[in-house]
């Protein structure tokens, strides 16, 4: 009778067509599993783009607010913002950005503009200038994460009152490709 059955078949279609190997019914669900497990991860922000973290630090001399995006995916733009708040006067206000944190990035913008800006002894420093005590200074950079392979960036942004040191801030970064 199997052959009444397949004569209603398309043109090409054979009996060996509807074969049915031995596991190929747990293809579907395993399928399927995989499918859910890896939106899922997406959706939850384990393969990036998840939510910003927020870290206060505090110091004598100091209080900085840190927000930033601890997963990066290669090739997407960041945003960090610090809020620094001194306890007292500071002459020439210098936030300090190690080198390694940076490394494969573009930073496009830094706001407000520093006064100057130099690369030095494996840091990246700005002077932003005089700020009183109690007042706030937003620092904006926002830039691109350049296409590598995974990678966790790792560094420290040092807030000083020109050469005295007032806080380092640990910063760590994973990039997923």
């Amino acid at each position: 009778m199997p052959s009444e059955r397949f004569s209603k078949a398309p043109y090409g279609i054979d009996a060996y067509h509807c074969d049915v190997a031995r596991f190929a019914r747990f293809r579907t669900p395993l399928a399927i599993v995989l499918f859910i497990v890896v939106l899922g991860s997406g959706l939850f922000g384990f393969l990036g783009g998840g939510g910003s973290s927020t870290v206060a630090y505090v110091s004598p001399s100091a209080r900085v607010v840190v927000e930033h995006e601890p997963i990066l995916r290669s090739g997407n733009w960041f945003e960090t913002t610090l809020t620094i708040t001194p306890s007292r006067d500071i002459e020439d206000l210098v936030m300090a950005v190690d080198q390694p944190l940076w490394r494969g990035m573009s930073i496009d913008t830094i706001a407000p503009d520093a006064e100057s800006a130099e690369g030095l002894d494996g840091t990246y420093s700005y002077h932003f200038g005089p700020v009183k005590s109690g007042e706030t200074l937003r620092i904006k950079f926002d830039g691109q994460i350049q296409p590598r392979a995974f990678r966790r960036l790792r560094g420290d942004i040092t807030i000083a009152d020109d050469k005295e040191y007032l806080m380092a801030i640990p910063l760590s970064i994973t990039v997923l490709p």
